[in-house]
């Protein structure tokens, strides 16, 4: 079937946004961009062509505007343009686009409808709260919560209307595995009823999660339909998320309940002791004590894995019995169950989880494994783990899920490329190199028009000791001692990117003592990131210490952030994820770690220069980045650069909102 209705359609559309985007050399409100105009012309031959486009945009390249405008324009045709889906990797950008879809839509106008949808974690589910609000021990607890319930009655569920809880509090009341079929609330539901109308929107921004809990589902039961182009924005963090929309686990506590359940249904005569329950606390408890052994081992070469909850773990010919012992119980236990006839629901349920696990077990001794497995610890502990696990072909099942559906598909981020291997690295993880039957249109990078030479300067500092010395006090003791100086250059404005909470901790200890004449912020688990985000930008002489999403998820424009500090070159950690990635090279370090870490560095800088107006500094603290220049270099658009602290004083000077009173500052005990 044509999505246009007639041929003369295609060039009035074309013709459209070349008009659009020519107007634009003599006006005095919006800047012509190139990249943009190329831009949307590619945008328009993915949707008539149905193929895949791949596009790196830089800062300030109008992306967003890039793919808009050709979607708006083609909205128009209401009876063959089957509409547009484009996902995203936070809320925050969600908004956005809605925003400025609002704003095209009444420069074009050409009213539009879109629709923001999000993942289910999102939104309150009321049979949660009512059970958390029950549980609740104080009088002033439950006045507390009847506050949350009050506002769940007016209509609010989303999560941005309820800014007042912390995220622990969050995730006992919203809506977590959405086994909705016999809820009490279903038909009242605001959740189910904005999922069921899903289907029927023809303009969405989701999230990527949602995208792929869509893309998963292969029945008429859809969550979103077939559009005729799909916009996946920041599509960097899409491997990711498909690894983890793949990710599953089995508990020990999970396990024990499904025995005990079987062998009541069997009418087992359950003593004290139980063969199959005693195997797998052994089990547990042995994988418990390898992975405790891995992490340590690991915690002495990489302090990233301090922060790490999870280990991976060998699985010796030790272990490999007890687990053989533990599947020949539960063979036992299913072949009884089989002979049993049972045709309960919840036995049958039960006796499924309990094949399940097998099949992990029997998976986790064989020789050619499917599965990545590592331990989990739970919060807080080193003790007690989950087992978790994923397959090893994720690029083939993000193949599998990006290569459905007859229509267009546009991948695009401001991170997408590295200088020697292009487009070549983001594609292998999504299973793009090997996909048949489709045009893959890989545009040339879209580089962002700020003008970084005069504006900026990076800073390579070969002041601060190797991250890989030994006393690890004493490094953190030279980084806490470079950044201090850095700051107080700025009078603040700086956000500092960590790669380890440990470090982001120790240095913060250290520096919080000193007398600053603005005030120093720190991301703490639980708190609201948005919030951090708008009290940092909003007092503008500020310091934020930060870590994990910060690298890409903060937009601060002007003058509350002139500088960025990178403490460390954010290598990933080499995990059983990175283990695998890795062993299909023989030089994993040019192929994977590297690419992983410029991929990292390249959004962590990208902080810095949100606007022609703004100036700054960005910093690299980092001793090994003399050895790692070359790339750092090729990859990121500074290149005035300096080793010398002078150097970024005089182009503080001359830049920057400082005085010379700023310069050289002694620390205030």
């Amino acid at each position: 079937m044509k999505i246009w209705k007639e041929e003369s359609f295609d060039y009035q559309l074309y013709q459209q946004i070349d008009n659009y985007f020519e107007q634009l050399h003599d006006s005095k409100i919006l800047e012509y961009r190139e990249g943009q105009h190329t831009m949307a012309l590619d945008v328009m031959d993915a949707i008539k062509k149905k193929e895949i486009l791949l596009i790196e945009a830089g800062v300030g390249s109008g992306k967003s505007w890039g793919y808009l405008i050709p979607l708006i324009y083609a909205s128009q045709e209401k009876e063959h343009f089957q509409g547009f889906i484009i996902s995203t990797s936070s809320i925050a950008l969600q908004e956005q686009l809605k925003k400025e879809v609002d704003k095209l839509s009444e420069i074009l106008n050409i009213p539009l409808e879109i629709t923001i949808a999000k993942g289910k974690k999102n939104y309150i589910c009321k049979k949660r709260l009512k059970n958390f609000v029950e549980k609740a021990e104080s009088t002033d607890d439950k006045k507390e919560y009847q506050k949350i319930i009050d506002k769940v009655e007016s209509g609010k569920i989303d999560r941005k209307e309820f800014d007042e809880l912390d995220q622990k509090t969050w995730t006992k009341i919203n809506v977590d595995k959405a086994n909705c079929v016999k809820c009490l609330y279903n038909e009242e539901c605001k959740f189910l009823l904005s999922r069921k109308q899903l289907p029927d929107e023809k303009a969405i921004i989701c999230n990527h999660d949602l995208l792929i809990e869509a893309l998963k589902r292969d029945t008429e039961d859809k969550l979103l339909k077939d559009p005729s182009i799909l916009i996946v924005d920041e599509a960097h963090s899409l491997e990711e998320k498909i690894r983890k929309a793949y990710q599953k686990s089995i508990t020990k506590q999970s396990l024990e309940f499904c025995i005990y359940n079987l062998l009541t249904y069997l009418d087992a005569d359950i003593g004290e002791e139980i063969l199959a329950i005693e195997l797998t606390n052994k089990v547990f408890r042995k994988i418990s004590t390898k992975a405790k052994m891995e992490y340590k081992k690991n915690a002495k070469d990489d302090i990233e894995v301090l922060d790490s909850e999870t280990s991976g773990f060998s699985c010796t010919p030790a272990l490999k019995t007890e687990i053989n012992k533990l599947i020949a119980e539960f063979t036992t236990i299913e072949q009884k169950c089989l002979n049993s006839y049972n045709t309960d629901k919840n036995f049958i349920q039960q006796l499924g989880n309990l094949k399940e696990a097998k099949k992990v077990l029997e998976d986790l001794v064989s020789k050619d494994r499917k599965n990545i497995y590592w331990a989990a610890f739970l919060p807080n502990t080193k003790e007690h783990i989950e087992l978790h696990y994923v397959p090893k072909n994720i690029a083939l099942l993000a193949r599998q899920l990006l290569g459905k559906g007859n229509y267009g598909k546009v991948f695009t981020s401001a991170t997408m490329t590295t200088k020697d291997q292009g487009y070549t690295y983001f594609m292998r993880g999504l299973g793009l190199s090997h996909l048949q039957g489709v045009n893959i249109l890989q545009e040339y990078v879209q580089e962002s028009p700020y003008d970084y030479d005069r504006n900026s300067i990076l800073y390579l500092s070969q002041n601060v000791l190797s991250p890989k010395c030994q006393d690890h006090e004493l490094y953190l003791n030279s980084l806490a001692q470079e950044i201090d100086q850095l700051i107080q250059l700025t009078n603040g404005r700086s956000l500092v990117l960590f790669t380890s909470k440990t470090d982001m901790n120790g240095v913060y200890d250290r520096l919080k003592k000193n007398s600053y004449s603005f005030p120093l912020y720190i991301q703490e688990d639980g708190k609201n990131a948005e919030n951090l985000k708008r009290t940092f930008q909003e007092e503008e002489t500020s310091t934020l210490f930060a870590t994990g999403s910060f690298w890409e998820g903060i937009d601060v424009a002007g003058n509350s952030l002139e500088q960025v500090i990178i403490t460390k070159l954010p290598f990933p950690v080499v995990d059983p994820i990175m283990q695998e990635k890795a062993s299909h090279y023989t030089n994993s370090l040019e192929e994977v770690y590297i690419p992983e870490m410029i991929i990292k560095l390249k959004q962590g800088a990208g902080r810095l220069i949100r606007s022609s107006q703004d100036k700054g500094i960005i910093s690299i603290l980092d001793s090994r980045a003399k050895d790692y220049e070359s790339y750092i270099m090729g990859n990121l658009p500074y290149q005035k650069k300096t080793e010398q602290f002078t150097e970024v004083e005089n182009f503080a000077l001359e830049n920057l909102q400082i005085s010379p009173e700023n310069l050289n500052v002694k620390i205030k005990k």
